[in-house]
């Protein structure tokens, strides 16, 4: 995509941390983008750019931006409009479904891992479903990863989920996420409120019991209890095929037996759920007392 030159923005230096203007500095822009303040006293100012000039569309994710000024050099500033800014996962949530957001975390879960086309990101903030195709990148993709995402804001069955996601960027390897620990209990509380932070996280429920295999939810959710209160546990396509005896043996499950469970909370049309991403996030422990 080309980079459009912006004629006729308004443009003025400010005393910094401050809104006065100096003298002789509120210019606009050319044709050609640029613009030209001269007299300027030495030290470091602020450029500041009258929003309400830009066209639709048009966003600056920092203003204004600082500059320095030196005797008898020139300085030069770049000043770039953006279509969005970057925001925090909770924040872009908060948005509300439809809005186009620029969100960054680390990768939880690969479209490897759940689903072909479910990948969850975390912030310090959230965690999300980032829900379709990541292209040649999805293929890539490890645990760990930081990854600058745009997409728009959507629900399904109650859970929130970033649609038509593009990649802009990349860090390999920045560190994977610590799995938060909470109660099964928690997870049920928290299911019918899908604007809580927990939802979209990578946590671990400690010593939860398997209660009742695979025999709801297309046979594929199973119900798990630490003591705390029972919640669902999903085991998606990814990890194995549908239907109690197929997945407990895929995975080493028994009834009655206590785990130690990884996973991604979600939930179904209000039901809290934790999405394992493969097997061995199930790990045999003893049963709480």
């Amino acid at each position: 995509m080309g980079i459009a030159l912006l004629e006729g923005i308004r443009i003025e230096i400010r005393d910094r941390g401050t809104p006065r203007a100096f003298a002789g500095s509120q210019v606009q822009t050319g044709g050609d983008g640029r613009f030209e303040v001269t007299a300027l006293p030495p030290g470091t100012h602020d450029v500041w750019v009258d929003e309400t000039s830009l066209p639709e569309g048009v966003l600056l994710c920092q203003n204004p931006r600082r500059v320095s000024v030196y005797r008898l050099q020139v300085a030069a500033v770049e000043i770039v409009g953006e279509p969005v800014c970057l925001i925090s996962i909770q924040e872009a949530k908060d948005a509300g479904v439809g809005t186009f957001v620029n969100v960054q975390g680390i990768v939880t879960a690969t479209p490897a891992d759940i689903r072909s086309d479910y990948t969850y990101v975390q912030d310090g903030s959230a965690g999300i479903r980032v829900f379709g195709s990541l292209g040649a990148v999805g293929g890539d993709l490890q645990r760990g990863d930081r990854i600058t995402l745009t997409g728009e804001i959507g629900i399904f069955n109650d859970d929130w989920q970033l649609t038509g996601p593009s990649v802009d960027d990349v860090e390999v390897g920045a560190g994977e996420v610590a799995p938060q620990a909470v109660a099964s209990g928690t997870i049920a509380e928290v299911g019918p409120d899908n604007r809580n932070p927990l939802q979209g996280r990578l946590v671990v429920v400690r010593g939860a019991e398997l209660v009742r295999g695979f025999t709801s939810g297309g046979n594929r959710n199973g119900l798990i209890d630490d003591g705390s209160g029972a919640t669902e546990v999903r085991i998606e396509t990814g990890i194995s095929g549908s239907g109690d005896e197929t997945i407990r043996g895929n995975l080493g499950l028994e009834i009655g037996a206590c785990y130690d469970i990884t996973g991604v909370i979600g939930n179904f049309r209000g039901t809290g759920q934790l999405f394992p991403r493969d097997g061995s996030d199930f790990v045999e422990v003893a049963c709480n007392d």
